[in-house]
C-alpha cells in the first residue's frame, strides 16, 4: 500500500485526500448531523484539496458535489423537507463553488508561474553557457556538451586550436568559417582569448585527425589538436588533455605535413 501511495503524484495524493475527506464528512453528517453543528463546513477542506489538485473547473464540480451531499444528508438523514433545505442549500452551493473556483484558479496560476519561472531559468542558464562576444559555448557549456555525449557512449572527436586573431570580430569570422566546415555536425566553444574547441561526430582516431586538418584548411594555417572518444578517454579532462598534447606536439611541425 505504501509503495502505491509513493508512486502517486502530488495532485493525485491531494485528490485522494479530498475524496477521503468527502467520505468522512458525509459519514459524520449521516451519524451526527443536525442543524447548528456545522459539520458540513468540513466539505471546504475537501473542496480545497481537490481544487488544488485539478484547478478551477474541478473545484467548481467539487463545490456542486459537496452541496449535493448536504442535500442528501438533509433529506435522507434529517428528514427535512425540500422547502426548508432550498435556501440554505443555495447559500452552501454558492459558497462551496466560489471556494472551489477561487482556490483552483490560484492553484493553476501558481503552477503556470512556476513553469514560466523554470523556463526563464533554463534560458538564463543557456545564456550563461554562451560567450558574450562570439555566441559560442563557454568552457562550462562545452564541458557539459562533452559530458552528455560521453554519457551516451557515442564516438566523437574533440578538436582544440588557437586562432590567431586581433579582435573579437575577427574571431567571430573565424568561428563562422569553422561552423561552415562542420556543416551543423558539431559544437563550438571559446575557452580562452584565442583558443577554440570543436566537438563533432567521428568514427575513429584517424577520422578525428582528418576533421582537425579540415578545420586547419578552413582557417588557412591554424593548428588543431584532436582527441577521440572513447580511445583517448571518457571524460572532459582526459579528452581536452589528449587534444592539447597533440596540439602542442604539432606546433613544431608545419600544418599539412
Amino acid at each position: 500500500m505504501n509503495g502505491r501511495l509513493a508512486r502517486l503524484s502530488i495532485p493525485q495524493r491531494l485528490e485522494l485526500a479530498g475524496l477521503l475527506v468527502f467520505a468522512v464528512v458525509f459519514w459524520l453528517l449521516y451519524e451526527y448531523g443536525r442543524p447548528g453543528l456545522g459539520i458540513s463546513q468540513g466539505f471546504y477542506l475537501a473542496i480545497v484539496l481537490v481544487a488544488l489538485a485539478r484547478g478551477p473547473v474541478t473545484g467548481l464540480l467539487a463545490g456542486v458535489f459537496a452541496a449535493g451531499l448536504c442535500a442528501v444528508a438533509g433529506l435522507a438523514v434529517q428528514n427535512a423537507s425540500w422547502s426548508h433545505l432550498e435556501e440554505p442549500l443555495a447559500i452552501r452551493l454558492a459558497a462551496f463553488t466560489a471556494a472551489g473556483v477561487t482556490v483552483g484558479f490560484f492553484s493553476r496560476r501558481g503552477r503556470e508561474m512556476l513553469a514560466d519561472s523554470l523556463h526563464v531559468l533554463d534560458e538564463l542558464l543557456s545564456l550563461a553557457r554562451r560567450d558574450t562576444a562570439t555566441g559560442v559555448f563557454t568552457p562550462d557549456g562545452i564541458s557539459d556538451r562533452i559530458a552528455r555525449r560521453a554519457s551516451r557512449s557515442w564516438p566523437f572527436a574533440v578538436l582544440v586550436g588557437d586562432v590567431d586573431t586581433a579582435s573579437d570580430a575577427a574571431l567571430r569570422d573565424a568561428l563562422r568559417a569553422l561552423a561552415a566546415e562542420l556543416a551543423g555536425d558539431g559544437e563550438l566553444a571559446r575557452v580562452g582569448p584565442s583558443r577554440v574547441v570543436a566537438v563533432t561526430s567521428s568514427l575513429s582516431l584517424a577520422d578525428a585527425e582528418n576533421r582537425a586538418r579540415a578545420l586547419e584548411r578552413a582557417l588557412g594555417g591554424t593548428t588543431f589538436g584532436w582527441a577521440f572518444h572513447p580511445q583517448d578517454g571518457g571524460d572532459v579532462l582526459s579528452l581536452f588533455g589528449a587534444a592539447s598534447e597533440r596540439l602542442h606536439a604539432r606546433r613544431t611541425v608545419p600544418v599539412g605535413e
